[in-house]
């Protein structure tokens, strides 16, 4: 599949990577239809945000259409057409069940003082791979995706993956 791909400061490029899988119970697989850049992505390119690694897909912004689940998700299956939210949330913490799903203790694999766990990060958010992809695997997808109305357009629900949410 093709990807934008962080390659070093300054050095972004259309690539052919691998592609995505299910790799734990409560993933998804999602075919990404509409993705967006974000300021956090010039921070990446500009290296005014450090750590990322290279080869990390950048974008943490899109819609898509699901593909695969994993035995753990049960409430999307293939076929449902879906936001992602721009940061990982494991649904099951104290914060998550408090609502504040941006501090997740547990989405992070570098702990819970790690703090916020998102998409296309540099190592010390996750290292998570990003959503500008043709595919993305998206961790906790139970609570990660969020189902949308056949009424609401690509470039209306792009918008509430994180840039309405931001404002």
């Amino acid at each position: 599949m093709k990807a934008v791909v962080f390659h070093g400061i300054g050095d972004i490029r259309l690539d052919e990577v691998k592609d995505p899988s299910v790799q734990d119970p409560t993933d998804a697989v999602v075919r990404i239809t509409s993705s967006a850049i974000c300021g956090t992505d010039l921070h990446m390119i500009r290296g005014t945000f450090v750590g990322m690694r290279p080869g990390t897909i950048l974008g943490h912004e899109a819609v898509g259409i699901v593909e695969e689940v994993g035995r753990g998700v049960r409430n999307f299956r293939r076929g449902d057409r879906v936001v992602i939210p721009s940061t990982i949330a494991c649904d099951n913490c104290s914060y998550c069940r408090s609502g504040y799903t941006a501090q997740c203790d547990d989405a992070n694999p570098n702990g819970a003082a790690a703090g916020t766990a998102f998409f296309g990060s540099p190592q010390a958010a996750g290292g998570f791979d990003g959503l500008q992809a043709e595919y993305a695997r998206i961790p906790f997808a139970y609570h990660n995706l969020i189902r949308l109305p056949q009424a609401v357009s690509d470039d209306q629900a792009i918008l509430l993956s994180d840039i309405y949410p931001t404002a």
